[in-house]
Parts: structure tokens; C-alpha cells; sequence
């Protein structure tokens, strides 16, 4: 039996899903059948929330193709958003003081290094800096970080690239040279780009955050992702599967398995999952 139809122990009463790659494609488009699988589970009483690397201005896709976006956990872990009210639920950020360090060693390993920092409002770019990368920027301050970025302003994350590099030693190198002081990750596979975020921060470390206030344990969590921003999540969670074609380091980590996002890889698993496993609560469970 292939791994993302085997059955498991506890029910499933969350679903955690990374956004790019894993649910939507490079034209940030939602498959039918993905949409019809999220709504499905929805409609069962699971609960689906989206944890992205993306900043919370970048969420224009959910909002053209679903009906109730729900709670976003965004930019690696950072910001939970609630697109409904426009409203930040929680943000672990860090100091400039912080991050500049982090830049001028980063600089003194590859001078040819630029930076971006996003805060909770804005994005602060070194000049250069494309506005092409994935999504065209809004509310853009382009001019060198490291001036830009005004004592006690709190980042939600730091960005440095080096184009022309290979991606995977770009990413180790900045992460020996950031040595701990913040968390080091990188969500897109074929750019030497590096994301760093507060320190100890991850996908994960929100999401159990944010399961534990709705009273769902890990057990009771389904998580998707295909990139190492998504790694922790996705061995954290209960049931958590690497997309097939995603990251080679990511998929070797994870035990589960999901089909390839052009192959409805995330629907498939749902839609076994609630025609094979899923039990609604009883009414006496319901007045226990």
C-alpha cells in the first residue's frame, strides 16, 4: 500500500499546508481538486490553516480562489494573520540590533551579498534588489538595510541572496557564519536565498502554538510541506507528509510521502483520508 494511504491511530482534526509547491503552482494558482479537497475537510469539521514563508501582504492567491482563507500562519512561523479582520494575531520578531550584526558578517563572507528586511508593515531592500522575486513588492523601501532600518525597528525577517551562487552552499555557509543567533532557513530551491527569522523560530514552534489554543495535540495534526522551511513542521505533526517532488533533503527526512503537487498529491491524501478514515463525532460524544 502506498505511504500516504495507509491508515493511522488518531483522528485528524487539523490541517496544516505549506502554500507554494505543496498546494498552489509557480502561477500561485490552487488545482480544482485541491480546492475541492480543502473544502471537503472543512465541511467535515477539520480545520485547515495554511503556513507559508510568505509575508502576510503576499496572500492575494487565497483570497481569489477560497471562499474563508482562515487563520495564515505566515513568513516561516512569524506572524499568525487573520486575513478576515486584517489582523496580527501574534508576531515573534526580532531587534535591529540583531540583525545588523548578522548582515555586516554575512557581507565580510560574501561582499556581493544584498538584503531584505521585512517588518510587519513594509519591506526595506537593498538597492538592486529585484522587484521581480516571486511576487512584485508593495510598501518597498529601497535603499541600503543597513541605513534604512531605524533603531528599535522590530523584523520579522531578514533576507540575504547572492545571485549566481549555488543555492545549497550559499545556504550553509550563511548559516556557519549566522552561527545560532537566528534561525536560518530557505524555502526556494533553485535561488541562493537564505531567510532568517527570530531565533529558534520554525513552522513548527507556531504551529504546536497555535494547535495547543485550539486543544489539538500534534497526534491530531496533518501537515504538507515540500521545502526545509517546512521540515520541522512536517516531523512534528502526527501525520506529516513531504510533497514527492519537493526538496530531495526533505523527503529523505520525512517518513510519509505525499504524490507530487501536479499530481493532486495534497487532495489525494485528504480524500483518502475522509473516505476511509474519518469518523464525524458522535452526539454522545458531543454530551459527554
Amino acid at each position: 500500500m502506498p505511504e500516504h494511504l495507509r491508515a493511522e491511530g488518531r483522528p485528524v482534526r487539523l490541517i496544516a499546508s505549506d502554500l507554494d509547491g505543496t498546494v498552489i503552482g509557480h502561477d500561485f494558482r490552487f488545482r480544482p481538486r485541491t480546492l475541492a479537497a480543502i473544502a471537503a475537510a472543512r465541511d467535515a469539521g477539520i480545520q485547515v490553516v495554511f503556513v507559508t514563508g510568505r509575508p502576510k501582504r503576499w496572500l492575494d492567491p487565497l483570497h481569489e480562489q477560497l471562499e474563508d482563507v482562515g487563520v495564515v500562519i505566515c513568513s516561516n512561523g512569524a506572524v499568525i494573520y487573520d486575513p478576515g479582520t486584517e489582523e496580527v494575531l501574534g508576531a515573534s520578531v526580532f531587534e535591529v540590533n540583531e540583525a545588523l550584526p548578522v548582515i555586516e558578517d554575512v557581507r565580510r563572507a560574501f561582499p556581493d551579498s544584498l538584503f531584505a528586511a521585512e517588518t510587519l508593515d513594509r519591506v526595506h531592500t537593498d538597492h538592486g534588489w529585484s522587484r521581480t522575486d516571486r511576487m512584485e513588492l508593495r510598501d518597498i523601501v529601497e535603499a541600503p538595510v543597513t541605513e534604512s532600518l531605524e533603531p528599535g525597528t522590530e523584523v520579522v525577517k531578514l533576507l540575504a541572496k547572492l545571485d549566481g551562487a549555488d543555492p545549497e552552499h550559499y545556504f550553509e555557509r550563511v548559516r556557519d557564519v549566522v552561527a545560532g543567533r537566528l534561525a536560518v532557513t530557505h524555502s526556494v530551491a533553485a535561488a541562493p536565498l537564505v531567510e532568517m527569522g527570530q531565533r529558534g523560530l520554525t513552522k513548527a514552534r507556531t504551529l504546536e502554538r497555535f494547535a495547543a489554543g485550539l486543544g489539538i495535540s500534534r497526534d491530531e495534526v496533518m501537515a504538507f510541506g515540500d521545502m526545509p522551511n517546512d521540515l520541522e513542521m512536517l516531523t512534528w505533526a502526527g501525520r506529516g507528509y513531504a510533497m514527492a517532488d519537493g526538496h530531495p533533503g526533505v523527503v529523505a527526512a520525512v517518513e510519509r510521502t505525499a504524490p507530487a503537487f501536479a499530481e493532486d498529491g495534497v487532495a489525494q491524501v485528504i480524500e483518502h483520508y475522509l473516505d476511509h478514515e474519518h469518523r464525524a463525532p458522535s452526539r454522545e460524544a458531543d454530551h459527554a
